[in-house]
């Protein structure tokens, strides 16, 4: 039975061809789930900015995660924005680069060119990816030892490093799991319906998110590989990569448990 059933997932390389930002092999099961009301809430490193004009393309309804979870947005209501915020991330960034051994390259220190050509994205996209409200994606050009004394830093003052697929980001402690976790509690307070929580990912940065969930899907990488979930042997590893993979497993999902109408409308 679907009732209440709500969809969360990670984009690039998961809904989100990693290479061409394509989510058409996706298509038959996103139009599967709209049918049923089964609400797909986007929780990526991507700004509320980014996520917004994604949401639109998919016609998707409801909150987007954004940031890696320092981010949430709910339709009519004010952002939440995990502190510290945008600026004492930045600040925490630049003062450490005292350090020669802490070499850094961050968004804020990009200019839109160099964004767009570290990225891939078009002018407008970048525009989108730039307007950060909680954390900094930027680029290690240190060696081994200076990140692992970084790291070291970074939780001595209550902050967050995570990887993703192309660059590392700096955010307040807190991770997809938490904002997971915080968007179902959210939900059932505004009297939604949440019976199952499903959630898909393909990288390191998505492991709280999948751990947070009553069904944990991972998306196999184009290389074949994929994320480790030895805490959870009832996951999903799809046979495919991106969204092809990510089809493959909702219509997985929706074929053992039945396409019941569900009410749960955000």
């Amino acid at each position: 039975m679907t009732k209440g059933w709500v969809v969360f997932t990670d984009l690039d390389g998961t809904l989100l061809d990693h290479h061409t930002y394509d989510h058409t092999p996706a298509l038959p099961a996103l139009r599967r789930l709209s049918a049923l009301g089964i609400p797909v809430i986007p929780v990526s490193s991507k700004t509320v900015e980014e996520l917004k004009h994604i949401r639109q393309q998919l016609n998707l309804k409801g909150p987007v995660i954004a940031e890696n979870g320092a981010v949430i947005a709910y339709p009519g209501e004010a952002t939440q924005i995990a502190p510290p915020g945008y600026y004492l991330i930045r600040d925490f960034l630049i003062d450490h680069r005292a350090n020669p051994a802490f070499d850094t390259l961050g968004f804020g220190d990009m200019s839109l060119e160099e964004v767009m050509a570290h990225t891939g994205l078009t002018r407008d996209e970048a525009k989108r990816a730039v307007k950060r409200l909680a954390s900094e994606p930027f680029l290690w050009q240190g060696d081994a030892a200076g990140l692992a004394a970084f790291r070291k830093e970074v939780s001595a003052a209550n902050l967050r490093l995570l990887q993703g697929g192309r660059f590392m980001h700096l955010l307040a402690d807190t991770d997809k799991g938490i904002a997971v976790k915080h968007t179902v509690k959210h939900l059932r307070n505004k009297g939604r319906i949440v019976t199952r929580t499903i959630a898909l990912g393909d990288s390191d940065n998505d492991r709280d998110m999948l751990m947070s969930v009553d069904n944990p899907i991972i998306i196999r990488k184009h290389d074949d590989t994929h994320l480790s979930l030895a805490e959870r042997p009832d996951a999903i590893i799809t046979d495919h990569p991106g969204p092809a993979g990510w089809n493959e497993a909702i219509n997985q999902l929706l074929d053992q448990y039945g396409d019941q109408h569900t009410v749960t409308h955000l």
